[in-house]
């Protein structure tokens, strides 16, 4: 292929491919052009392997974000599930506090066993505790129960998807800069 030029065809080609994450060598194959052809044209246009894909998988995750915050349903079995876990933890601190006050300090093997008892009750309650912060996003966050962001999940009606897939297919064609 000495002296040939890669055609406006073959170049948007190159580009995708590589935008999607393939090698020069599959693209060199795939196109039907050298491989010092593809590296230039990756070169000259700055088109860097997975930009696409990269672009595309961040799309997704926003809409399907976006989409799961506009669900009831989900959103209130989320609810459900941490008050659940608060709840367990309060009868557990209740439970704790309860065997304190119940502890006899007349009989030393009574008091080890129940020390014992005790700090495995401890460990639970900070473990469900951690667990709840981590779920929630406080730890990562800094933020207290009160400015919790609200997640609503939403589904989406067969038309919406068919829409989306559209939308996507147009950002998809823009990026590539489609005017062939």
């Amino acid at each position: 292929m000495a002296g040939k030029h890669a055609t406006l065809t073959q170049v948007k080609q190159i580009i995708a491919l590589r935008g999607i994450g393939a090698t020069q060598a599959v693209i060199s194959l795939e196109v039907g052009v050298s491989l010092s052809t593809v590296a230039r044209v990756c070169k000259r246009h700055s088109a860097n392997k997975g930009v696409i894909r990269h672009k595309l998988i961040q799309n997704s995750q926003h809409q399907l974000v976006d989409a799961l915050t506009n669900d009831t349903r989900i959103t209130n079995a989320i609810a459900s599930q941490l008050a659940d876990d608060l709840e367990s933890t309060r009868i557990m601190r209740d439970k704790i506090t309860e065997a304190v006050r119940k502890l006899s300090l007349d009989d030393t093997d009574h008091i080890a066993n129940s020390l014992r008892a005790l700090n495995s009750a401890a460990s639970a309650l900070a473990t469900a505790q951690k667990v709840g912060r981590i779920a929630t996003g406080i730890d990562n966050e800094g933020i207290s129960g009160d400015d919790l962001p609200v997640l609503e999940i939403r589904g989406m009606t067969a038309e919406e998807v068919k829409s989306k897939r559209v939308d996507m297919e147009k950002s998809e064609n823009e990026l590539l800069g489609d005017d062939e």
